[in-house]
């Protein structure tokens, strides 16, 4: 992936070099698009409602105003993309913003089962006519152990899982 060019016009940025919290744990950059035709006037609808249906059951408010929702989130584990693991998590939406001609949403996501072996992801959704784009930071487990897995094995993971999440949205904004 050297041009971070991937299949179906996804793009994706390798993670930038570790980054450092306050508390000194450590972070790594995540942003991946993917390439599609999106109804902007969808955007309301598909993301403010609290009943997202193409994501998942309903599950509350975080102490921050974001909406959970329960769900299983997926990686394509086979070539073919038959075979597939999934992970039950919460996904957390804030209210959509407009912003000129894109709209931003706040999200976030963790593990709903053993969440301290899983990285706990932070960021953005913006959607734009013809990209839907998440970008934000996770802080792998276990501190730099868990940084250098990541650097292999799990940032693989977090990128495909992302692909996956992006490729709900897009189709629940399709034009």
């Amino acid at each position: 992936m050297t041009d971070g060019t991937l299949e179906h016009g996804e793009r994706a940025r390798e993670p930038d070099e570790r980054e450092t919290e306050g508390d000194g744990s450590l972070v790594v950059a995540l942003r991946v698009e993917t390439m599609a035709r999106i109804d902007l006037d969808r955007v309301p609808e598909a993301f403010g409602d609290g009943t997202l249906d193409w994501l998942g059951q309903p599950a509350g408010q975080d102490a921050t105003g974001l909406v959970r929702y329960l769900c299983d989130l997926e990686l394509r584990v086979s070539p073919d993309r038959r075979s597939a693991f999934r992970k039950s998590a919460i996904i957390s939406l804030g209210t959509p913003v407009r912003d000129g001609a894109r709209w931003v949403i706040p999200i976030e996501w963790r593990a709903a089962t053993m969440a301290p072996l899983f990285p706990v992801f932070a960021g953005r959704l913006v959607v734009s006519a013809d990209r839907v784009t998440l970008d934000g930071h996770y802080a792998p487990p276990f501190g730099i152990v868990g940084y250098v897995l990541d650097r292999g094995v799990m940032g693989i993971a977090a990128r495909g899982t992302a692909h996956w999440f992006l490729g709900k949205a897009a189709a629940a904004l399709a034009g």
